[in-house]
């Protein structure tokens, strides 16, 4: 029944499992000491059949809807409905990190059939309601993991309804949603995953046709969180100078509720004059934000953004203070660490993303922003200054990524089209210090990677001063314990002046030391079996093997570090006399082992070649989005109409909310030494040649 397709191949990695605790949930998230600068990542670059510009990750011909969220999962995967396409059917798109395609489309079910935006988790399931469908027995709410998109199940319930708009699928696999009974009423509701497979369904709230013994008359556009709880208002009387409503956060079990917020008509307290008609937002920690009406001293409406922070209310953003103008009628979204992301225009009437931490606003994104694009520098902008350039809801995810979508266009002409974009905009998060505790080590620009260990001492992070590498200190920084003066990387404890290395120094000598020293001036990387054959090559031989003296073997030779097996002079492991090289020899040219007299090199630079120092490292109308005509719907729960009415509540306007449905140096020491740690090296040959000996057998 499906038609489904994989221009891009989704990676198979995500758990089926239903059993998954919120800790587990809970990615990797930085802790913010205050709100983060972001960057724009493209995601998809929707355009017009026939356009010059072409379209980014999506077929030509492919549009986004009028109204539409783009939810974010946990893990920053993001889907979105394609309302238009050239084969004339509803389509999904899926993508994660910049990569992703049409991964959906919906089959033969009638001219009339349309989906619902969608909704994404973590293990890369994806819900979305299709009504309208022809038989009407294929309507309901589908679920597809990005996998394999082609197996499709259809949830029918709650039995008797018809549509399932508001729909939100969260990260334990719950899909929450507001079913319509056609001509009866509403209700909000629960899918539940049982262990054969099939759903169960749980009203949480009902308005009174559906449910006699309820306070609602009506209600709006719900949301979900993690824990399976649903927040939104309801109508508890009709209106008239005054709103009766009341915003609850429902439980999972259908049992109970909690108040969170009333209208003043229910409390004369209240500051809310009356709830917005969007959804309102709901993090795992109970927080709720949400957009309402205040009442200023003339009787004046001012649209607010409130926050429930758990034990009261909070104005995060208001028509007419500080940099915000007005508040767009779209929903808000919360994450765990109740960052706020929503929509806005600016004093100087640009429109605007913002977050805002309870403490400060920060501006995501901004009308005629230069961003990156798959064409190069672009502007966030539209052809007709009244159209909204911004399109839809925003999301957030507790990592602080958001969601967005722009209408795009040269940087210098905002006649040309360029479609619509969906970025996900990322924190750019500051490195930090390792010593020092600021974000420069020392008197340079640069950032500390580590900590210093003195003047001259580089690392593997930024460079903080006027030395190569990174500055930990005056002129230079590492990345771990410095070493005294001298020019090397610091990796690890020094051993002595001048002596960097990246376990115990054996002395003064200019080496790195990756293990344990043999004597002065010898670092090496194993332990040193003196000046004959062994672990160690010789006086001044670091060897990373077992030394089978001048001929061919595992040491080149006195003074021959080798990695490998010696072949002698001629191309192999190593290069010949005097040539340690970390793989074939390409002879005197300037690949693994540049020949005889060249610098040892085991990859990426240890050591950047001769002479070099070593590198450990390198409007007030509703929304119709980008490019549509204002005053269609932009969204909760109900389709786009040219009249009035859609989905505000009884006799309200329409709603403009939530729509529907290095590795080391070779190193060794050669001095002789009468502790009893002078036979083990002996005990390590005899271990290397029966390894040897044993895979010539093999072989």
């Amino acid at each position: 029944m499906a038609v489904a397709e994989r221009k891009w191949s989704a990676r198979a990695f995500w758990p089926r499992g239903r059993a998954l605790a919120l800790g587990v949930l809970t990615l990797a998230t930085p802790a913010w000491a205050q709100l983060p600068d972001y960057h724009l990542e493209l995601q998809v670059r929707t355009n017009l059949l026939g356009n010059a510009s072409g379209a980014y990750n999506v077929g030509p011909g492919n549009l986004l809807s009028g109204s539409y969220q783009i939810p974010i999962s946990a893990d920053g995967q993001i889907a979105f409905r394609l309302a238009i396409t050239p084969e004339g059917r509803s389509a999904v798109w899926w993508g994660h990190g910049g990569m992703g395609s049409r991964i959906y489309l919906l089959p033969q079910l009638g001219e009339d059939a349309r989906t619902g935006d969608p909704g994404v988790n973590s293990q890369g399931d994806i819900a979305f309601a299709v009504t309208w469908a022809s038989p009407a027995t294929q309507n309901g709410i589908y679920l597809l993991n990005v996998a394999s998109p082609e197996q499709v199940r259809i949830i029918r319930g709650p039995p008797g309804a018809s549509d399932w708009s508001s729909l939100w699928l969260n990260e334990a696999g719950q899909i929450g949603f507001r079913a319509t009974y056609s001509g009866v009423g509403r209700a909000y509701a629960i899918a539940n995953e049982r262990p054969d497979g099939t759903f169960s369904t749980t009203i949480v709230a009902a308005e009174q046709t559906v449910d006699p013994g309820s306070p609602y008359q009506f209600l709006y556009s719900p949301t979900l969180n993690d824990l399976g709880q649903m927040a939104g208002v309801g109508d508890v009387a009709t209106a008239s100078s005054e709103f009766f409503q009341d915003l609850r956060i429902f439980e999972p079990d259908g049992m109970s509720s909690r108040l969170i917020a009333q209208s003043r008509g229910r409390d004369a307290t209240s500051p809310v004059y009356r709830f917005a008609s969007v959804a309102p937002a709901l993090n795992n920690m109970g927080q709720v934000a949400f957009l309402g009406t205040a009442r200023n001293a003339q009787s004046g409406n001012v649209t607010t953004l409130w926050l429930w922070d758990g034990a009261a209310l909070r104005v995060l953003a208001q028509d007419g203070v500080g940099d915000i103008r007005t508040l767009e009628f779209f929903a808000p979204d919360i994450n765990d660490t109740g960052w706020v992301v929503f929509r806005a225009i600016d004093s100087a009437n640009m429109r605007a993303v913002w977050v805002s931490d309870g403490q400060s606003l920060k501006r995501v994104a901004t009308e005629h922003d230069i961003v990156s694009s798959d064409l190069g520098p672009a502007r966030i902008d539209q052809e007709t200054p009244s159209n909204p350039v911004f399109g839809g809801l925003v999301s957030i995810n507790g990592r602080g990524e958001i969601s967005l979508a722009a209408g795009l266009a040269p940087p210098d002409n905002d006649q040309v089209e360029w479609g619509t974009a969906v970025f996900i905009a990322r924190p750019v998060v500051p490195q930090q210090d390792g010593g020092t505790g600021g974000p420069d080590g020392g008197p340079g620009p640069g950032v500390d990677g580590g900590v210093d260990g003195g003047p001259g001492e580089p690392d593997s992070g930024v460079d903080g001063g006027p030395g190569p590498g990174v500055d930990g200190g005056p002129g230079e920084p590492d990345s771990g314990v410095d070493g005294g003066p001298g020019p090397g990387v610091d990796g690890g404890v020094d051993g002595g002046p001048g002596e960097p290395d990246s376990g115990v120094d054996g002395g003064p000598g200019p080496g790195v030391d990756g293990g344990v020293d043999g004597g002065p001036g010898e670092p090496d990387s194993g332990v040193d079996g003196g000046p004959g054959p062994g672990v160690d090559g010789g006086p001044g031989e670091p060897d990373s093997g077992v030394d089978g003296g001048p001929g061919p073997g595992v040491d080149g030779g006195p003074g021959e570090p080798d990695a490998g097996v010696d072949g002698g002079p001629g191309p192999g492991v190593d290069g010949g006399s005097g040539d340690p090289d970390a793989g074939a020899d390409g002879g005197p040219g300037p690949i693994v082992d540049g020949g005889a007299g060249e610098d040892p090199d085991a990859g990426t630079d240890p050591d950047a070649g001769s002479g070099e120092d070593p590198d450990a490292g390198p409007g007030t109308e509703n929304d119709a989005g980008p490019g549509e005509e204002p005053g269609a719907d932009a969204g909760s729960g109900e389709e786009p109409q040219s009249d009035a009415g859609a989905d505000a509540g009884p006799g309200q306007p329409q709603d403009s909310g939530t729509s529907p449905p290095p590795p080391p140096a070779d190193s060794g020491c050669g001095c002789q030494s009468s502790s009893p740690s002078a036979a083990l090296p002996w005990m390590l040959v005899g271990l290397m040649r029966a390894v040897i000996g044993r895979r010539r057998k093999a072989e």
